[in-house]
């Protein structure tokens, strides 16, 4: 998550959407200090917040800031926010755990061996969909604009044009590199298509 005073932004990180390019590329725009928020948002949530430009956690979700801050001080900046197809999302993740030693989970994906037993696990016993970081519990779209990942360099583009900058997005942080179909079989596609159906769905996508 990524908030601007000056350039009236906030951008709501799906990881391992190039969240960590957007990121590093929009830093040097965001705000240096904390929201002015009414006091009892301030008490509520102060352990939860922070000074600097990411005043709350780097994964919060939509609902959570508009909590903190109220929907009417939210709906005052462009927020916007990045998906991208389930599939390659759940290789892209996949990849990442494995090889980064330091995430909570590192031991954990290592210990199943394999793409398709990662991907049981993941169906079975940890859905967690990208709509909801953008989407409120009813199904109203809360933030301005949805970015794709397949279209990244000309959806930030315009996103930049919208909030008023120039700037150009590294490459960084890839986890993948070969093309996520040859990563599944029948089995461990109709396992994705079912559990994550909600953003297949919603953002159009297909294998």
């Amino acid at each position: 998550m990524l908030l601007s005073n000056k350039h009236r932004f906030i951008f709501i990180h799906i990881y391992k959407n190039a969240g960590t390019s957007i990121t590093t590329a929009l830093t040097p725009f965001a705000s240096n200090q904390l929201l002015q928020m009414a006091n009892w948002a301030a008490k509520k949530f102060n352990i939860y917040l922070k000074a600097g430009p990411e005043p709350f956690p780097s994964h919060a979700r939509a609902t959570e800031i508009i909590d903190a801050i109220g929907r009417d001080h939210f709906d005052s900046y462009f927020s916007f926010a990045f998906v991208r197809n389930p599939w390659d999302w759940q290789v892209s993740l996949y990849k990442f755990m494995l090889k980064n030693t330091a995430h909570p989970q590192h031991q954990l994906i290592k210990s199943m061996e394999n793409f398709e037993n990662y991907i049981e696990w993941r169906c079975e016993k940890e859905v967690r969909l990208q709509k909801d970081f953008i989407y409120s519990a009813d199904g109203e779209l809360l933030i301005d604009y949805v970015g794709r990942y397949e279209n990244l360099h000309a959806d930030f583009d315009e996103i930049c044009s919208r909030i008023g900058i120039t700037v150009t997005l590294p490459r960084l942080n890839v986890s993948n590199t070969k093309p996520y179909q040859e990563f599944y079989n029948e089995q461990t596609k109709e396992r994705v298509r079912r559990s994550f159906d909600a953003d297949i769905t919603l953002f159009g996508y297909e294998f």
